[in-house]
């Protein structure tokens, strides 16, 4: 019977079908007398359900039963259905409106009539269709399809990262010359440019081997210039 939903988590509530809201009603107006005035849930009952047409959450059907019970009268149980236009209806203004008119008619017919409006809503109770999902069942696919999408926005990530690795252009590593062919390429090479460009191809330690073997002041600078460079860390520079 009714829509289940969650108010807050942990915390249930119901939508009613007008079949449903005349047995709660009805129910409700019967032990009204014997509710205690230090329990403020009537207040609160009240305000939500006949001036808001707010659903009924599952504490206020406890509290009524539990009056009830100290009346000896029957619990008022309510399971999950289906509903139809009015159980779906986001009018509250609507519902409330109805509500107060059922709760005057009720107030205002004879006990045997009133008693004929319950059977004749109980009757409609059991015609409900079952609920095309319930609840918690819709909670636990709403909460696996939430851990799935986790899961694809996470491969996303990743394959968007190895797309970037995969596209940043690796730098090709510098071939580096012996130290006798860099030797014999620099006496030959006249142009400054060409020098530097041997000079950056020797490691640390052939270049201050090599300046070693040189005169010319000017060459002999760059190459322990080229050695100092080669001692300091490449993710320093």
């Amino acid at each position: 019977m009714a829509r289940k939903w969650e108010i807050a988590p942990g915390q249930y509530a119901w939508n009613f079908e007008e079949c449903e809201e005349l047995i709660l009603v009805a129910g409700y107006e019967e032990i009204k007398p014997y509710i205690p005035p230090d329990q403020t849930w009537a207040v609160e009952f009240e305000n939500h359900f006949y001036q808001h047409g707010n659903g009924v959450a599952f504490r206020f059907v406890d509290e009524i039963n539990a009056v009830r019970r100290r009346q000896i009268l029957p619990k008022l149980e309510f399971c999950e259905t289906d509903v139809y236009d009015y159980g779906r209806s986001t009018n509250k203004l609507m519902k409330s409106e109805r509500r107060r008119r059922v709760r005057e008619e009720i107030a205002t017919v004879s006990v045997d009539v009133r008693l004929r409006m319950v059977a004749h809503a109980a009757a409609d109770v059991t015609r409900l269709p079952p609920p095309h999902i319930p609840y918690e069942q819709y909670k636990a696919n709403r909460r696996r399809y939430s851990d799935e999408s986790d899961l694809s926005r996470a491969e996303v990530g990743r394959r968007v990262r190895a797309h970037q690795q995969s596209a940043t252009p690796v730098a090709k590593p510098q071939l580096s010359l012996d130290l006798d062919k860099a030797m014999k390429m620099l006496t030959f090479a006249r142009d400054p440019g060409l020098r530097s460009e041997i000079i950056d191809r020797l490691s640390g330690d052939d270049a201050l081997a090599a300046a070693e073997q040189v005169e010319d002041a000017d060459l002999r600078d760059a190459l322990i210039r080229r050695s100092l460079t080669a001692l300091v860390p490449q993710d320093a520079i």
